[in-house]
């Protein structure tokens, strides 16, 4: 009788070992990722749509976030948000440098020109109608400088201001 309730309770216990986890318990969401703790493998989202994996052994793969394994659980709701909210911020920030570095540019392009003289070069291109985006660009250095204010340049340039986008990356000029 007792090797039969020994037996009874081995079996419970292998059968409760061996039982399969939870998409909630096999699935753990850490702060950028999902692990998978019976594998180890990384689940990472960072492009809208995709999940790449990150095997133990290094190598990756690309899923549609519809194939994760863990879609459609709760998991996955707060992982896609998280995500989401994280690739959104990440094209913001690359936005803010972009507008930074077209700034930059801008301030190199006109460092040797004075404010009188910028201002006196855009009259003459407006007048002479050179390309919209140089004139733009011109004015935006001089919205920066503080010589025009930025409620002016719509009137300085002719345009509604809706119109004007001071985040213009001017090509090189070709150069034949």
């Amino acid at each position: 009788m007792k090797k039969l309730a020994l037996v009874l309770v081995s079996m419970i216990f292998l059968g409760a070992c061996t039982q399969e986890k939870s998409v909630e318990e096999r699935y753990v969401y850490e702060v950028d990722k999902v692990i998978d703790v019976e594998t180890g493998d990384e689940y990472l989202m960072e492009d809208e749509g995709e999940i790449t994996i990150v095997h133990t052994d290094g190598t990756t793969e690309k899923i549609a976030v519809e194939e994760a394994p863990f879609y459609e659980s709760a998991l996955s709701e707060d992982f896609l948000k998280s995500m989401e909210a994280k690739l959104q911020q990440r094209k913001l920030d690359l936005l803010e440098d972009k507008k930074n570095k077209i700034k930059e540019v801008r301030r190199s392009r006109y460092a040797h020109i004075s404010d009188d003289d910028l201002l006196d070069q855009f009259q003459q291109a407006h007048k002479d109608r050179l390309d919209m985006s140089r004139q733009m660009d011109m004015v935006a250095e001089l919205v920066e400088r503080g010589v025009v204010s930025s409620d002016d340049a719509p009137g300085l340039l002719e345009i509604s201001p809706e119109m004007i986008d001071f985040n213009i990356e001017l090509e090189k000029p070709n150069e034949n």
